[in-house]
């Protein structure tokens, strides 16, 4: 009996313990001031977002049908936009900097801090905010909001490193790096030459629903005398689905000398709209197998439309280097 009532009491007691903690928790969260929240929870509600630095560079981000777009003219790369708002979502304060460190790090924003501005789909800013440096701790990144004259030691919980390389700036950083991203039932035309093997370039064109014809490109190699492997040609055309680069070479001082040698390959993709995509390949870097000593293709540079140059992978891009022959039996 006594047992009893002694149990009795101790849960009646933590249960008002409980309360007291969670309730003094939910009252501290609530002085919690404006300038402390930073995160965006629900991206699905952001429709722009524009990034600035001091050096002038700009970045805008676009919510749009099908995806999101860059500085108005160029898709914007998937996987930069997801870590974007990964981060917009999680970010959170580590802790508040002491009195002492203010006036420094708040100087060093207004010099070389990245401004920030989060609009919703009806163009309303829901935050806007400035990211400044790392903490010589490296365990967070300084950052303020507009209008605040406090700075907060932000970070995302489990990561540990700068926030700010988050926040991209610049063309080659922010561009999809798609070179072929077209659905079958949208080709209508591929050309495939090979400058120094002429006998393997080829053309497969569209003849009707779902039905293709393979030919040979130059007038010089006698068309194929055995029958259309059945369903290699719309398995070739699945492989331009998703294509993309390594990596953006805009810069790359090689590029004039490059474009002048003669390619490994030049491929014309013409889609059912009219639109066409010439899509150059050089050689670029190779590697050698370690038991025969013989070399092979790694690398290649590559130019789409004669505007933009990229490094693209062999093992990525291999699957659309068939030749003439490979579509017969």
């Amino acid at each position: 009996m006594k047992r009893s009532l002694l149990l009795t009491v101790l849960f009646v007691v933590l249960g008002i313990g409980a309360w007291f903690a969670l309730n003094h928790k939910n009252q501290k969260g609530s002085r919690i001031s404006w300038d402390m929240d930073f995160a965006v929870r629900n991206t699905d509600d952001i429709g722009k977002i524009f990034i600035a630095d001091r050096k002038g560079r700009t970045a805008l981000l676009e919510r749009k049908e099908g995806g999101w777009i860059y500085n108005g003219k160029y898709n914007a790369r998937p996987t930069a936009v997801q870590i974007l708002l990964s981060t917009i979502s999680k970010i959170n304060v580590l802790n508040i900097p002491p009195a002492q460190a203010v006036d420094p790090m708040v100087k060093k924003i207004a010099g070389t801090g990245i401004k920030v501005e989060i609009y919703d789909k009806k163009n309303k800013p829901m935050k806007v905010y400035y990211v400044g440096g790392i903490t010589n701790d490296e365990q967070g990144t300084i950052m303020m909001m507009e209008g605040s004259e406090q700075p907060y030691v932000m970070h995302i919980p489990s990561f540990v490193g700068s926030l700010r390389v988050r926040y991209l700036l610049g063309d080659d950083e922010w561009r999809d790096r798609s070179v072929f991203c077209e659905k079958p039932e949208n080709i209508e035309e591929i050309t495939v030459q090979y400058p120094q093997e002429k006998s393997e370039s080829f053309k497969l064109e569209k003849t009707g629903n779902a039905t293709y014809e393979v030919q040979p490109f130059y007038s010089t190699t006698p068309p194929s005398k055995s029958p259309q492997r059945k369903g290699v040609a719309e398995g070739y055309l699945l492989q331009f689905e998703s294509l993309a680069a390594e990596a953006f070479e805009t810069t790359n001082t090689n590029r004039d000398s490059v474009v002048q040698l003669v390619p490994f390959a030049i491929i014309n993709l013409k889609k059912t709209d009219g639109s066409e995509r010439s899509v150059k390949f050089w050689p670029t870097a190779t590697d050698f197998v370690p038991e025969t000593g013989k070399p092979y293709v790694v690398r290649y540079f590559t130019e789409v439309n004669q505007e933009d140059f990229l490094l693209t992978q062999h093992r990525v891009f291999a699957p659309i280097f068939r030749g003439y022959s490979y579509f017969f039996e």
